[in-house]
């Protein structure tokens, strides 16, 4: 898998993908569904908020997956596919994290390294390393994820902001620009993938993460990522709604 990750990364490094149009291929027949996951936190965290996910929780819920049937890919595996069409393996999963939290390092990342699964981490690129709330990752963390290849390292802005609709066009774009410098800067590799915080965009959002550079954006619109609009509203569940996800995605 890992090899794998790493010559998906090249081609779309190389612009091999079809990155110039914001269209999903036709005909496409797989139904894949999307997770997102914020924190992952001790089964005896006292301040859990509705999205965390405890690390028993999540083990359960990756072992749910696969006893489904799931397969997983990588996000770099589904980009081919909904711009060119290659195929997916059946039942197909791409897992993704948001907000950079120590949390994935420490109790997340390490059920996938052991089970192989690739997932990619969203990252505000503001607040690398903050200790502040909930701490998050820092930039040494950051790189060794991405130098072992199961984990991508990708864009969720750079301050999170609450609302990219209410922003202004400069403020759009220094928010996209900035954040892809920041993670290339220190990753050395492109960044490619943008998650909009919140989950909130519009048209514009679109066109700022397009102009920035990336060939792929992701939403929070519950529903395969098959039928989403385009390539720069890529739907994905918060993973709670795992169970609803899998049923949306046999009845497709």
């Amino acid at each position: 898998m890992r090899a794998g990750l790493t010559g998906c990364i090249l081609a779309l490094a190389a612009g091999g993908w079809g990155s110039s149009s914001p269209g999903l291929a036709r005909g496409l027949t797989a139904s894949t569904i999307c997770l997102t996951f914020h924190d992952i936190v001790p089964d005896d965290f006292p301040d859990r908020l509705w999205f965390d996910c405890t690390e028993t929780e999540f083990k359960d819920e990756i072992r749910w997956l696969k006893k489904a049937g799931a397969h997983f890919i990588s996000v770099p595996q589904l980009y081919r596919h909904l711009t060119t069409g290659s195929p997916l393996p059946s039942h197909p999963v791409c897992l993704t994290f948001a907000d950079n939290y120590l949390g994935f390092y420490q109790l997340g990342y390490p059920v996938l390294e052991k089970l192989g699964i690739p997932s990619a981490m969203f990252v505000h690129t503001g607040y690398v390393g903050s200790p502040i709330g909930r701490p998050k990752m820092d930039w040494e963390q950051l790189q060794q994820l991405s130098n072992e290849g199961l984990c991508l390292i990708e864009s969720q802005t750079v301050t999170h902001p609450t609302d990219l609709r209410t922003m202004s066009w400069p403020a759009l774009q220094n928010e996209m620009v900035r954040s892809k410098q920041d993670l290339e800067s220190h990753l050395h590799r492109q960044a490619l993938f943008l998650a909009y915080p919140n989950g909130r965009y519009d048209d514009r959002s679109e066109k700022a993460a397009k102009a920035a550079g990336y060939v792929m954006a992701f939403t929070e619109v519950l529903k395969p990522a098959e039928r989403s609009p385009n390539i720069f509203a890529v739907s994905r569940y918060v993973h709670t709604k795992f169970r609803r996800a899998w049923r949306d995605a046999l009845r497709d």
